[in-house]
């Protein structure tokens, strides 16, 4: 079983399509998939999300281990970088290849 936002799931599938699903999340990962971002980096890059989403979508990953947050004290202030976990970049083939499906079988209005 698999415990999402506190909805059980049997199945795994699912459970990732509840994370991956949710708004913001994709772009979140795909952001940090080759890099380390502080969060004001990555609200810039989120265009559009709001702080308060971002934070609660970033909450969601770091609790499923997806993305990790390295907070370092420099003087009086801490400075929080988030990147991926390993759990995080195995992800991106997946996504990929969501992504090449859905160009070949989902329609597109550019």
């Amino acid at each position: 079983m698999y415990n999402i936002d506190e909805i059980i799931y049997d199945c795994p599938v699912e459970a990732l399509s509840n994370i991956l699903g949710k708004k913001w999340v994709a772009i979140i990962i795909w952001e940090l998939q080759d890099k380390k971002l502080r969060f004001g980096e990555l609200q810039r890059a989120v265009e559009g999300c709001t702080k308060k989403m971002l934070i609660q979508q970033l909450d969601l990953l770091i609790e499923n281990n997806i993305v990790k947050n390295d907070k370092k004290i420099n003087n009086n202030t801490v400075e929080s970088t988030y990147y991926l976990s390993n759990d995080g970049l195995n992800l991106l083939p997946i996504m990929e290849t969501m992504i090449c499906w859905s160009n070949k079988n989902l329609y597109c209005d550019n």
